[in-house]
């Protein structure tokens, strides 16, 4: 029984992922057409520190899946 419900879940998770993509995909082609706007100051501050906000994300994930491998967020 154990074997058919992860086979599920991973059908699911597969799934999401062609849903994601295409709604990703759509948005990028409907957006070719609308041409170059002016950034706000918000977009531009944003775009400015995006290498940040990756590098920050990916180390946290990276930590966080140390942390719980080697079993230091068991807190009993």
């Amino acid at each position: 029984m154990l074997p058919a419900i992860v086979l599920i879940a991973e059908a699911l998770v597969v799934l999401w992922f062609v849903l994601f993509l295409t709604l990703i995909t759509s948005g990028y082609l409907e957006g070719r057409s609308y041409g170059i706007s002016k950034k706000t100051k918000m977009e531009l501050a944003f775009l400015k520190h995006v290498r940040h906000f990756v590098i920050v994300g990916v180390s946290l994930v990276m930590l966080l899946s140390i942390t719980e491998i080697t079993g230091l967020t068991n807190l009993q």
